[in-house]
């Protein structure tokens, strides 16, 4: 009897941390809303895509995006055994895909919470220059600065407090690896910053 109750003791805490991914998102998702309709950012909640969408608009659409690829970022951690711990399996992938949508919902949320709440650009701006140096540079700088209507580049502090949220999180619910989760954290959230930096330098270049 007591072997039973502690294997539903010890189920019930799988789910719970299976769950906090979620849980997580919820509430940041929550902020976010908040952020939307309250009237301090009232003015920020203008036509904010290059499409002329809100942030809210914006907001879910990315949503979906993040977790679409999830699904696939959470096969490719499945087909990996990564992490071990989780196993193989429906449930192996059930978990990774939490852990993968999980982060990226809380990246998603804590970005365009702060966003909103310092009326930040979503959208990448591309440069007005010609020259090719020029154009590397103006995106580059993209991944860790925000243009301003003045002209000048603030520091884009939405951004980066995202990705190293996000990774955090994601760090705080997987096994802990041996390089130790804090470390882990600050390599995945520089990683992400740096896939920006890239897709930056897709849009720019591009055209």
């Amino acid at each position: 009897m007591r072997q039973d109750r502690s294997s539903r003791i010890t189920r019930s805490t799988l789910a719970a941390r299976r769950a906090r991914p979620l849980r997580i998102a919820l509430f940041l998702a929550a902020l976010l809303c908040a952020a939307s309709l309250a009237p301090v950012t009232a003015h920020a909640q203008g036509r904010v895509g290059s499409d002329s969408s809100t942030r809210l608009q914006r907001y879910v659409r990315d949503l979906g995006y993040g977790t679409s690829l999830g699904f696939v970022y959470a096969g490719v951690d499945q087909w990996r055994n990564d992490p071990v711990e989780w196993g193989d399996g429906t449930r192996g992938y059930e978990r990774r895909l939490a852990s993968d949508v999980g982060e990226f919902v809380v990246q998603e949320s804590v970005t365009d919470v702060l966003a909103a709440a310092m009326n930040r650009p979503l959208d990448y701006q591309r440069c007005h220059c010609h020259g090719f140096g020029s154009r590397v540079g103006w995106a580059l700088q993209g991944a860790l600065t925000d243009p301003m209507p003045d002209g000048h580049r603030a520091f884009a502090l939405p951004r980066v407090v995202g990705a190293y949220a996000g990774s955090a999180a994601q760090a705080a619910w997987r096994p802990a690896t041996a390089t130790g989760r804090a470390r882990t954290a600050v390599i995945n959230g520089s990683m992400s910053l740096l896939i920006g930096a890239g897709i930056n330098l897709f849009y720019e270049l591009r055209r």
